[in-house]
């Protein structure tokens, strides 16, 4: 049998098969095939449909992007034409503000005094030529002391004399009496006066100084540095570093900006050395964040020879200055100020995080900042020292004796001849030391000394009590708490944590 032979007879066996179907069943096939057909059109008028949409969804987005990038590039514009116009206002100010500044200090130059500079050889020596408020004050005083000192004569005078009646007498013992208490009152009334008047002086020695500093400084024109940060004005000046009040343009805040420089002239194991000792302190600043502490915002570098670290500007005073305007503070005022100190202090030493304790070390009242409204906020971490350990009060070796403001460091940080170990109990001596001296006016040990008498002396090493005096009165409790922060041997001396549940602390009255 053929091939050919073979398919005619499968069509002729399909034919039959057709009709052997129902007419029916062949009604529902054909009605099947129709609705396929039109859900293949209605498919294919759907993908006709989605192509079209696509495109246009594709068209709209492309202007959309386009309007967008526009927008950007108008905002970004527009925002460079805003920072550029403030950063000119703030130039501005700060112009005028440093002029008004001087013409005021040169004013006052001639009542309150002024540095003047004489040549010794190849130095030059700073002295200081008082005003006419002084020399007028110093005038009034002694004018005073002998018109005094007349009075108190002629009172002697006048009981050696004979023949003389009682009245007589009495009359002249009672007149120069009076006057001689009409003198004291003007004593007391120079003596304020001559109080205001060195507070008022002292204002204008420094402002005198930081102006001078400002003048010498190689950023006196106040460039924008890290294009964002402009300066505004001196607002301190160390061995190594100046400190600027700025404004960032892109957080649109004042900061303080601290500038590091080294000495070209330094080998490159100084330039290391230093530069690793501020990258420290920045590493141990940077994550720490606490409304008692002053905050690291940024770092970055100037040049090969200088970089700068933004911190929070703090426009208040600090609580050295405070204390050498005011001499002491009430006990009120004081604890308020130790409270905001504690707080600060029990947040760095307890580890948070990924940070881990850290001891400050250079607790003192110049790092005791105030903000605007008078707040007390910690800084300056160049000598802080990290706890290797999940225990905040574990101790760790010293191996930084020499550094430190030696009045507010405890015994063991000049011990010399062994290995000393030390924990964040360092912190609470010097606490301690800053809440006599807030409440007495002078610091408990090494009160008039300079730092290489405090050494030689031993001062420190035997500082073993600590002596209160009968004025001005303050309570038991606040001596206690002394009492425990000084404790000479710092087995005894209480951690930062179990200072903060001291019952002096917590309790709500003094």
């Amino acid at each position: 049998m053929t091939a050919t032979t073979t398919n005619a007879a499968s069509e002729n066996s399909l034919n039959t098969a057709s009709n052997a179907i129902p007419t029916d069943w062949q009604a529902k096939c054909q009605k099947l095939q129709q609705v396929l057909q039109d859900k293949e059109e209605q498919l294919k008028a759907v993908t006709n449909n989605k192509t079209i949409l696509h495109t246009a969804l594709q068209s709209a987005l492309t202007k959309t992007k386009a309007e967008l990038q526009d927008l950007e590039a108008s905002s970004k514009q527009r925002n460079a034409q805003t920072s550029n116009v403030l950063e000119e206002l703030l130039r501005w100010k700060s112009a005028q503000q440093a002029k008004e500044l001087r013409e005021r200090l040169a004013a006052d130059g001639a009542r309150l005094g002024r540095i003047v500079y004489a040549r010794a050889g190849m130095r030059a020596l700073e002295n200081w030529e008082e005003g006419y408020a002084t020399k007028d004050l110093e005038y009034r005083k002694a004018e005073l002391k002998k018109k005094r000192k007349a009075l108190e004569q002629r009172l002697q005078s006048s009981s050696d004399k004979e023949n003389q009646t009682r009245l007589d007498a009495m009359e002249t013992q009672e007149s120069i009496q009076m006057h001689l208490e009409n003198f004291r009152t003007k004593e007391r009334e120079l003596n304020d006066e001559e109080k205001a008047l060195n507070d008022e002086k002292g204002a204008h020695i420094r402002a005198l100084k930081r102006v001078a500093s400002e003048d010498a400084s190689r950023f006196r024109s106040r460039p924008k540095l890290h294009d964002r940060y402009v300066l505004h004005c001196l607002l301190g000046k160390g061995g190594f570093s100046e400190v600027w009040r700025g404004y960032d343009l892109e957080e649109l805040r004042e900061v303080a900006v601290k500038i590091h420089q080294l000495d070209p002239r330094w080998p490159d194991s100084k330039k290391e050395n230093y530069t690793k000792h501020v990258s420290r302190e920045y590493e141990i600043h940077r994550n720490v964040r606490h409304p008692r502490i002053v905050s690291l915002y940024d770092v970055f570098e100037i040049d090969n020879n200088s970089f700068a670290t933004v911190l929070e500007c703090c426009k208040g005073t600090d609580l050295d200055t405070l204390l050498k305007s005011k001499k002491r503070l009430p006990e009120r005022q004081a604890r308020a100020i130790l409270l905001q100190i504690l707080s600060g202090m029990t947040y760095l030493s307890q580890p948070s995080g990924s940070r881990q304790g850290i001891i400050h070390y250079d607790l003192k009242p110049g790092n005791i900042l105030f903000d605007e409204v008078g707040d007390a906020k910690i800084t300056d971490f160049g000598l802080s020292k990290i706890v290797d350990a999940p225990d905040p009060a574990e101790s760790m070796e010293l191996t930084s004796q020499g550094a430190g403001t030696y009045w507010y460091l405890p015994p063991e940080c000049f011990i010399t001849d062994e290995k000393v170990r030390i924990s964040n109990k360092v912190d609470v001596w010097s606490i301690g030391v800053i809440y006599y001296q807030m409440l007495y006016g002078v610091r408990p040990f090494g009160e008039g000394k300079s730092q290489d008498k405090l050494l030689t002396d031993c001062t420190m090493l035997n500082a073993q009590e600590v002596h209160f005096y009968e004025k001005p009165h303050v309570s038991e409790a606040g001596k206690a708490f002394i009492r425990q922060c000084l404790m000479y041997d710092q087995a005894f001396r209480p951690t930062i944590a179990q200072l903060s549940e001291n019952t002096y602390v917590l309790n709500e009255k003094l």
